[in-house]
């Protein structure tokens, strides 16, 4: 009998599993509704520029500063940080081009992993580009996150680090993620809760990111997000310092 009654719960345990794991949706389907919660593909879609404008905190070392955003479809992007003694931090790019400047490093090429996180992240409208910058998506759970039920996705880009994602069940949000940032200092695993959720341009954008890295916490505040205005061409130049790299890359 004992026997009968282990097998019978073996088996009940076996049908519960099959069952939960049948009953979550798909990964494809929880990053399309994300499209459509937060206005649609036709509102994304009506965007060719976007300017995005915020400040950026590190309380720990009393950090605080401004950031800008410079995107253009369908992939051009320059950013600039400008973070008290530490001065004004620029990345871009262009052309297939990622790079980044700054008075602690110099400027620098990116490459490798590190140049194709650059790349999916320049994306334009990345949420509808979802499926070119991760070739693998997968819904692997159900976790809480700040007393709110989400489907835990695990993303795998074709190159670099998987990624993991965590979007409401019920508003279909994003509001966390974790991820592994290759930099020059090494490889550095970013936990951001997502948050403050606004419209802009008929879009809805997480106006708040609360990023935790090493015992380390930043906080970025956006305050404006504005679409289809010019963008000076030169802010999708690749600076000469870079093109100098490039030059020397290749032994010219």
């Amino acid at each position: 009998m004992n026997r009968l009654i282990v097998r019978w719960l073996a088996t009940a345990a076996c049908a519960a599993a099959y069952v939960h794991a049948q009953a979550l949706p798909t990964a494809e389907s929880i990053l399309d509704r994300f499209v459509e919660v937060t206005g649609g593909k036709a509102a994304y879609q009506q965007h060719t520029t976007e300017i995005m404008a915020g400040t950026m905190a590190i309380a720990p070392q009393g950090l605080t500063g401004r950031l800008t955003r410079y995107a253009l479809a369908p992939d051009k992007e320059y950013s600039v940080v400008e973070l008290g003694p530490i001065g004004k931090i620029e990345s871009g790019v262009s052309g297939g081009i990622a790079w980044e400047r700054s008075a602690l490093l110099g400027p620098r090429l990116k490459s490798g992993e590190e140049r194709a996180q650059a790349l999916r992240e320049a994306q334009f409208a990345s949420p509808l580009a979802w499926r070119k910058n991760f070739p693998k998506a997968e819904t692997s759970g159900v976790e809480t996150v700040n007393g709110e039920e989400c489907y835990k996705l695990l993303l795998t880009p074709a190159a670099g680090k998987p990624e993991t994602r965590f979007y409401s069940r019920k508003s279909g949000l994003l509001l966390k993620a974790v991820a592994t940032a290759v930099t020059p200092m090494g490889e550095i695993t970013a936990e951001v809760e997502i948050s403050g959720y606004q419209q802009f341009g008929g879009v809805l954008y997480p106006t708040q990111s609360r990023q935790k890295t090493g015992g380390q916490e930043m906080v970025i505040t956006i305050t404006d997000v504005r679409h289809n205005e010019a963008v000076p061409d030169g802010y999708f130049e690749v600076p000469a310092e870079i093109q100098a790299l490039i030059l020397k890359a290749a032994g010219k």
